[in-house]
């Protein structure tokens, strides 16, 4: 039978979002025949999983896969018998408006919509899942804005694999992502590319492409990005803004923030308090 235990346990109802866990065996079936009032999303972690739709073949849904059913549409899943497990996370949301383009996902049929995913995206969405069921339990009386604000963030990963939207190859991600997390170090095209598993002609295309900019003037713009953020927040001295951002150099920090926003660092920071 379902291991129904875990996933009741972790689950509490929020202003508008319900997360839970649950662990399916080969037995492991529900059915709503009236659906539900509010949107279901189904991340498969390990195993698999069937939708049913009368009239329709079944919809699989595995680890490559996001669904999510739409409110009123009858429930029919379970474990695929195929996969003879079914792990996975869920989430009931009655989604605020701004959440709805996030949702516009392909149909695989009446009421079903799925997405291919990327496995490091996939984590993303379960770590987040994870992240709203703790938030929901943990007492505080900001919980319910903490769970909103994690399966919100599984919404806008989800919308990066959305193929109705410009999708960043998973590798290019990756480099980004990297970037973005240090950005107090010296990069090149080169040494990306060896994060990306591709070589630097390649990642500078795909950068192109998909940025609509060459890769390092997108990582200057971060690295200006966190400068005017630091010189905002802190009392930190220019030179060490300036080696958080990647600058070992000072004099050429405060040249380059100039170009990029027309006045110096100390001067934005003054004009900024």
């Amino acid at each position: 039978m379902a291991k129904q235990t875990d996933a009741v346990s972790v689950a509490r109802r929020t202003a508008r979002v319900l997360t839970g866990r649950l662990d399916g065996d080969d037995t492991y079936r529900t059915v709503r025949l009236r659906g539900t009032t509010d949107w279901l999303l189904l991340a498969t972690v390990a195993g698999g999983g069937r939708l049913r739709v009368t009239g329709q073949r079944d919809i699989r849904t595995g680890p490559d896969q996001i669904t999510v059913v739409e409110p009123y549409v009858p429930h029919d899943y379970g474990t695929d018998p195929a996969a003879g497990r079914w792990t996975l996370r869920w989430a009931h949301l009655e989604p605020r408006p701004d959440w709805l383009p996030l949702l516009d996902w392909p149909s695989v049929a009446p009421g079903i919509r799925q997405l291919p995913i990327e496995h490091a995206v996939r984590d993303r969405v379960v770590a987040n899942l994870d992240r709203a069921t703790v938030a929901a339990r943990s007492g505080l009386p900001q919980s319910p804005q903490f769970a909103m604000n994690a399966v919100e963030e599984v919404l806008l990963w989800c919308d990066t694999q959305n193929p109705r939207r410009p999708v960043l190859d998973p590798r290019l991600l990756a480099v980004l992502e990297y970037a973005g997390d240090h950005l107090d170090r010296p990069h090149t095209v080169a040494s990306l590319a060896r994060i990306g598993g591709l070589s630097a002609t390649r990642l500078a295309h795909l950068a192109g492409d998909q940025l609509g900019t060459s890769l390092m003037a997108h990582i200057q713009r971060q690295r200006m990005d966190l400068a005017r953020q630091l010189l905002i927040m802190t009392d930190l001295p220019i030179a060490e803004v300036a080696g958080r951002v990647g600058y070992d150099d000072p004099l050429y920090f405060s040249r380059r923030f100039r170009i990029a926003t027309s006045t110096s660092p100390s001067a934005f920071r003054s004009a900024s308090r």
